[in-house]
């Protein structure tokens, strides 16, 4: 039984008609009927008789009729796990990161990772931290970019591969404003309490990012009111209207230009946030996710002895996923 057989016996069957089945086949007429000639000449019996109201299938067509149903079906089921199997083989990783640093990173990483595993489908995904934190324990994204103010994250494991200092940054002209240039070398920027910033204007990014809670954190615990006047999510623009005069930001050390002329604080205590890669727990990394993880800290501009930390981080992990997988067996 061809399957040219079972597609022509499924077009009769559904149309009742030899003229209106070859329309359906893109087949003329004559040609459908030399074919059912020839199969029942093949089988030695008819298989359907031609009637008024159309045609009517003889025992012998109901049974072929079937047969032919039954590996049309399993032609389909066949073809549906060869298809699923081929989406299965075309491994994709979807990296989450914020719409700034994240996507500045990924498009510095994508073509390198691409010479190096070019059957794999990389993607990005961009949203607040916690969408993403709830994307990745959801299995939705393979991995993230997450700033962060601690390294335990419920349900993830946390690579951390830098840190960044919180500080105040204050427009030119403010009575805080000082000469950078005037600091002894390597000196540590000179601390400020949260309440010297009474009646100046604050710009934040939004309270829903780990940046903003931790603004509103520190008025909150300080028993102060906060003067915020403006929030983005968009970091580089707070920075551009701190040179522009339009209030103090509380942003990391590394947007920071000392060229640019501001003057900068760290707060009293120091606040030191994070940045990393989230990952789900016990969730084994396969090369191609190890190297888009190096090529991320590469970009990020990450010290030296953290990406040592990370190789170590990486093989110790490694072995604990290895060990699990093993009991379980």
């Amino acid at each position: 039984m061809y399957l040219k057989d079972q597609k022509y016996m499924a077009a009769l069957a559904g149309e009742g008609s030899l003229t209106r089945a070859a329309r359906r086949l893109n087949l003329s007429q004559p040609a459908l009927s030399k074919w059912l000639l020839d199969l029942e000449q093949e089988i030695g019996m008819p298989l359907v008789i031609r009637s008024r109201n159309g045609l009517v299938f003889t025992e012998a067509g109901q049974i072929y009729l079937e047969g032919c149903r039954e590996c049309l079906e399993a032609a389909l089921e066949i073809r549906r796990e060869l298809d699923a199997l081929s989406q299965k083989s075309k491994q994709s990783i979807i990296l989450g990161g914020s719409p700034i640093r994240g996507a500045q990173a990924f498009a510095k990483i994508y073509s390198e990772f691409r010479r190096k595993y070019p059957d794999i489908d990389l993607q990005f995904v961009s949203d607040k931290n916690p969408v993403l934190k709830k994307m990745l324990s959801e299995g939705e994204i393979t991995m993230s970019l997450l700033g962060a103010m601690e390294t335990s994250l419920p349900n993830l494991e946390y690579l951390k591969f830098m840190d960044e200092e919180l500080l105040v940054m204050l427009p030119k002209g403010h009575s805080l404003s000082y000469d950078y240039k005037t600091l002894p070398p390597n000196q540590p920027y000179p601390a400020m309490d949260l309440a010297n910033l009474a009646g100046t204007p604050i710009l934040t990014t939004a309270s829903e990012t780990s940046y903003g809670d931790m603004v509103l954190t520190l008025y909150r615990n300080a028993g102060l009111e906060s003067n915020i006047i403006f929030r983005s999510n968009v970091i580089p623009l707070l920075y551009e209207m701190v040179l522009n005069g339009v209030g103090a930001a509380m942003i990391p050390d590394s947007y920071y230009n000392p060229e640019d002329g501001i003057s900068v604080y760290s707060l009293s205590p120091r606040i030191v946030v994070y940045q990393g890669i989230g990952l789900r727990s016990g969730h084994p990394l396969s090369d191609a996710e190890e190297y888009l993880i190096h090529l991320v800290m590469n970009n990020w501009g990450s010290p030296y002895y953290m990406h040592q930390y990370a190789d170590y981080y990486l093989e110790q992990r490694k072995l604990r996923i290895d060990a699990y997988e093993y009991n379980k067996i």
